[in-house]
């Protein structure tokens, strides 16, 4: 079964955090900031479907320290998930995006 534009715009999200040096991606403590694609979960990306076929992604990210500014990670995750939006078809699709930082960590916490 082909997967929805929903799930679709969360992949690449999720492919979006990955590439972003200098965080990565939180479910949180409970894992609730996800998203259900078959069967597994994309931590860190809500993706909520909105009127008129559009999709509102929510990352949830921590940082490593030391942090470079948040406001250009913000930016940095938002502008890569819009290109590669615009790459997969999906450009029209994307609605806001939201970052939200939670934490900061230490390099060696994620080796």
């Amino acid at each position: 079964m082909p997967a929805t534009e929903r799930v679709r715009l969360a992949r690449l999200a999720e492919d979006a955090v990955a590439a972003t040096e200098g965080v990565t991606a939180t479910a949180g403590r409970t894992g609730v900031w996800a998203t259900l694609d078959g069967d597994r979960t994309i931590p860190g990306v809500v993706a909520v479907a909105l009127p008129k076929g559009r999709v509102e992604i929510a990352l949830h990210v921590d940082a490593m320290w030391p942090p470079p500014p948040l406001a250009a990670i913000a930016d940095a995750l938002r502008g890569r998930l819009a290109r590669s939006a615009q790459a997969a078809g999906l450009g029209d699709r994307l609605g806001p995006v939201a970052v939200s930082f939670h934490d900061v960590h230490a390099p060696e916490e994620h080796a």
